[in-house]
C-alpha cells in the first residue's frame, strides 16, 4: 500500500509540473554538485552526475573540444585520445530563473594505445615493414627544436634532404637500405627491429660511438639486431597541436629509427597506411630536430628501373592531328583570374593565342598582355557617436600605422594625389591590387586601444577609388583572436574623385576589435597583365585507374609552372585534398629542367605532399614522356618509361579510388612558380598527344 501512495504522488507531481510549468522547482539556483567515475576497463568511458537545487538543465563541456546536455544532470562521456590523459570538464546548471552555476572536475582517463588505430597503422595489425622514403624531399630534414632559437620550430627549416640525395653516395647509402619492422602480439605488445644491413649511417656528432673518423655524416658497421620494446605515450614535446599526432613512441635498450642521433624517443607527426613521419631530439646538441619520413613500400628511382605496365588497351586519346580549338568532346575550359588558390598571376582565357592545336600539337601559352593594378587610396578613418560627435581613428599625418597586406595587395602611406574635393590632406594611405591577386586581397594596420562600437557605432572612411561601384569592405578584428570579427561593405558612388563612406556597426557584437581590415574592390582580381589557358576533360572523359602518357615539350620561361594533372571528379563535393590529386609532371621555369610529381590528399598535402623529382636536362627543347601508372594498390610516376618514384601504396583509405579527370595548363608565378621574369613576353607547352590505358 506504501508504495502505491508512493506511485501516485509521484503521478501527481508530474502531471502538476506540465500543468504548472515547473513552477514548484522554481526557487533560487544553489548547491552544485558533481560526481564522475570513471571505468576501469580502458574504454575510456565516464559517467557523470551533477545536481542542483533550482536546476532546469545542465551543460557539460568535457574538456576534448565536445559537449553534452542533460536534463537529470546524468551522462556518460566516451573519451577516445589513447594513453593517459587529463581533461578538465566544465559543468553549467541553468536555473528556471535563467540563472547559471558552473563547476570543474578533472578526470584521468588510461586507454591502452595497443587498442588504438596508431598501432594498427604502425605494426599493420600483425607485423609490417617501414622503408626510408628517399624519393620524396624531405625525407630526412634539420629544425629548430623549441621556440626562441630561430622563429619557427616545428618543420625542418633548416635543411630538408632532396629525393635520393642520400642513395647512392658510399658515405650515405646505407641510409636507403634500413627496413624497419614493427610487430604487435596477442597481448598488444610492440616490439621492433631494425634491419639496417649492418651499417647505419649516423651523424657526424655521434661518430665516438662506434669510434670514426670521419668529418661528416658516414655509414658505419653497427650491429643493430635484436627487438626492442616499444613503448607509447602521450606526447611531452613543443610542436603545435596541428602539427603531431600528440603521440611519440620509445625504444628499449637504445633502439633508433634509421638515423643515428642517440635518441631512441620519436615524435609521431603523421601516420597513414603508407606514410610515416617522425622528430627526434640530439642527445648531442638539445637545439636541434632531426625529421625523418618513411613509407611502407621501398622507394624505386634513379631512373634504374622500368616501368612494366599492367595496362595496354588504349581507351582515351587525343592526337591533336586537327588544326583550331581542342576538340570539345574531350576538353573544356576553366576560365578566369584570382591566383586559383595559389597566387598566380595569369588569367586563363580560351582565346586561341592561349590555346590552339597547329602542326599536330596542342599548344598551350602564355602571354604577357597590357594590364596594370588596381590602385585605391583612403583617408581619415573616423568614429562617429550615435548623436554624432567625431572622433579621428586614423588620419596618416603623424606616424604611419605599420600596414600588413595579404592576398597581393599592399599598402603604404602617400603624398595625396588630389588635394581637391572632399579631402585636402596631405598624407593618404594607398592600397594597390597587383595584377593576379586574389579576390580577397586586402590590408590591415593594429589599433593600441580597441575600438568602442557603443560610444561609436559608425565608421566613415574617405576614399578615391578609379571605378564606380567598387565594393569596399572594413572589418574589425581582435589581433589575438580573428575569429572576433564584423564587416560590413558599401559601393563607392564616384570615380578618380574623393568621397565619403560610413559604415554602420550599430548592429555588432560586443567583441574586442583592435584591427582594422581594408578590402577594396572585394571580388575582383585585376587581370590583363598576363594571359593563359587551362583546359580539362571534366564531365568529358572521367575514369578510375589506368596509364596515363603524354608527351610533351616544356616552357622554359622565368616564373612559367606548366603542369600536367588529374583532380578526383567529386571536388565540388568533398572539397580539395579530400577529393586527390595525381600531378603527373610539373615542372617550373626558375628551376628549369628538373621535373616534379606529387599526390595531395588528405594529411599529405601543399607544403606536405607526396612528391618526387628527377633531373630531365632537355625537359624545355625536347619532347619527353610523362606518365603516371595507377592501380588499386600503387600509383608510380614515369619519365620517358623509367620509373621516378613509387609514390604511393593505394588502400582504400585513400581518395585514389574513383574517378578523376585530366588537366593540362600553364601558369604563371604564384606559390611554386616564384618571380615572373621582368622580361617575360610570352612562352609555350606543346603537347604531342594524351593517352590513357586500362
Amino acid at each position: 500500500m506504501k508504495s502505491l501512495m508512493f506511485i501516485l504522488v509521484a503521478f501527481f507531481m508530474v502531471f502538476t509540473s506540465c500543468e504548472e510549468d515547473d513552477s514548484f522547482n522554481s526557487g533560487p539556483l544553489s548547491n552544485l554538485t558533481v560526481s564522475s567515475v570513471v571505468s576501469t576497463n580502458g574504454s575510456g568511458i565516464v559517467s557523470f552526475k551533477s545536481s542542483a537545487s533550482g536546476a532546469k538543465s545542465y551543460s557539460y563541456d568535457f574538456g576534448d573540444g565536445t559537449t553534452g546536455e542533460s536534463l537529470t544532470g546524468s551522462i556518460s562521456k566516451t573519451y577516445v585520445v589513447a594513453g593517459i590523459n587529463t581533461y578538465t570538464v566544465t559543468i553549467t546548471a541553468t536555473g528556471y530563473d535563467g540563472s547559471t552555476k558552473t563547476e570543474t572536475v578533472q578526470v584521468t582517463i588510461d586507454i591502452p594505445v595497443t587498442n588504438s588505430d596508431l598501432v594498427n597503422l604502425i605494426t599493420g595489425g600483425n607485423s609490417k615493414t617501414w622503408f626510408l622514403a628517399a624519393a620524396q624531399p624531405g625525407h630526412l630534414g634539420l629544425g629548430p627544436a623549441r621556440e626562441g632559437i630561430d622563429g619557427d620550430w616545428w618543420y625542418p627549416k633548416w635543411y630538408s634532404a632532396q629525393a635520393f640525395e642520400k642513395c647512392g653516395s658510399e658515405i650515405s647509402d646505407c641510409f636507403c637500405d634500413d627496413e624497419l619492422t614493427f610487430s604487435v602480439d596477442s597481448s598488444g605488445d610492440v616490439t621492433y627491429v631494425l634491419d639496417n644491413k649492418g651499417q647505419t649511417f649516423f651523424n657526424v656528432g655521434h661518430k665516438a660511438v662506434v669510434g670514426g673518423t670521419a668529418d661528416e655524416d658516414f655509414c658505419y658497421d653497427y650491429d643493430t639486431s635484436g627487438e626492442k620494446e616499444v613503448t607509447f605515450s602521450a606526447v611531452e614535446g613543443n610542436v603545435p597541436e596541428a602539427e603531431t599526432t600528440g603521440m611519440q613512441m620509445e625504444f628499449s635498450d637504445g633502439g633508433f629509427m634509421s638515423y643515428y642521433v642517440g635518441s631512441s624517443t620519436y615524435e609521431i607527426l603523421s601516420i597513414s597506411d603508407n606514410l610515416l613521419y617522425v622528430r627526434t631530439y640530439d642527445t648531442m646538441n638539445p637545439d636541434l630536430a632531426w625529421y625523418i619520413r618513411f613509407t611502407s613500400a621501398p622507394a624505386i628511382g634513379g631512373g634504374d628501373e622500368s616501368l612494366e605496365t599492367i595496362y595496354t588497351n588504349l581507351v582515351w586519346s587525343d592526337e591533336f592531328d586537327i588544326d583550331g580549338a581542342p576538340n570539345p568532346l574531350n576538353w573544356t575550359y576553366d576560365l578566369g583570374a584570382g591566383g586559383w588558390g595559389n597566387s598566380e598571376a595569369q588569367t586563363y582565357t580560351s582565346e586561341s593565342e592561349n590555346v590552339k592545336v597547329e602542326d599536330g600539337v596542342l599548344k598551350i601559352t602564355a602571354i604577357a598582355g597590357v594590364g596594370e593594378a588596381a590602385v585605391h587610396y583612403f583617408d581619415d578613418v573616423t568614429l562617429i557617436a550615435s548623436g554624432g560627435a567625431t572622433e579621428s581613428l586614423e588620419n596618416f599625418e603623424g606616424t604611419a600605422p605599420v600596414f600588413t597586406g595579404f592576398g597581393g595587395t599592399e599598402t603604404v602611406v602617400v603624398d595625396n594625389p588630389n588635394t581637391i574635393g572632399d579631402n585636402t590632406s596631405a598624407k593618404v594611405a594607398e592600397s594597390t591590387k597587383g595584377l593576379g591577386a586574389e579576390t580577397w586581397a586586402g590590408s590591415f594596420f593594429d589599433l593600441a586601444t580597441p575600438i568602442d562600437l557603443v560610444a561609436f557605432p559608425s565608421i566613415s572612411i574617405k576614399t578615391w577609388s578609379p571605378a564606380v561601384g567598387a565594393n569596399v569592405i572594413l572589418k574589425l578584428e581582435n589581433q589575438a583572436n580573428a575569429d572576433e570579427n564584423v564587416e560590413f561593405s558599401v559601393t563607392t558612388a564616384t570615380a578618380n574623385e574623393w568621397e565619403i563612406l560610413t559604415f554602420d556597426f550599430s548592429a555588432a557584437p560586443a567583441g574586442t576589435y583592435d584591427r582594422v581590415v581594408v578590402f577594396f574592390d572585394f571580388g575582383v582580381s585585376p587581370s590583363g597583365g598576363i594571359t593563359s589557358a587551362r583546359i580539362k576533360s571534366e564531365n568529358l572523359f572521367e575514369f578510375t585507374y589506368g596509364r596515363v602518357e603524354i608527351r610533351a615539350k616544356l616552357p622554359s620561361a622565368g616564373g612559367s609552372w606548366p603542369a600536367l594533372w588529374a583532380l578526383g571528379a567529386n571536388f565540388d563535393e568533398v572539397s580539395w585534398p579530400a577529393c586527390g590529386e595525381i600531378d603527373i609532371m610539373e615542372h617550373v621555369g626558375n628551376n628549369s629542367n628538373t621535373i616534379s610529381s606529387a599526390l595531395h590528399y588528405p594529411g599529405n598535402f601543399g607544403g606536405s605532399a607526396v612528391v618526387g623529382s628527377t633531373l630531365v636536362p632537355t625537359a624545355t627543347s625536347e619532347f619527353h614522356n610523362y606518365t603516371v601508372e595507377w592501380t588499386a594498390d600503387s600509383i608510380k610516376f614515369v619519365v620517358d618509361g623509367e620509373l621516378v618514384h613509387n609514390s604511393l601504396v593505394n588502400s582504400s583509405s585513400t581518395p585514389f579510388n574513383s574517378d578523376f579527370f585530366l588537366i593540362m595548363n600553364v601558369a604563371m608565378g604564384g606559390n611554386l612558380g616564384g618571380t615572373i621574369d621582368p622580361a617575360f613576353t610570352q612562352d609555350t607547352m606543346e603537347v604531342d598527344y594524351v593517352r590513357v590505358y586500362q
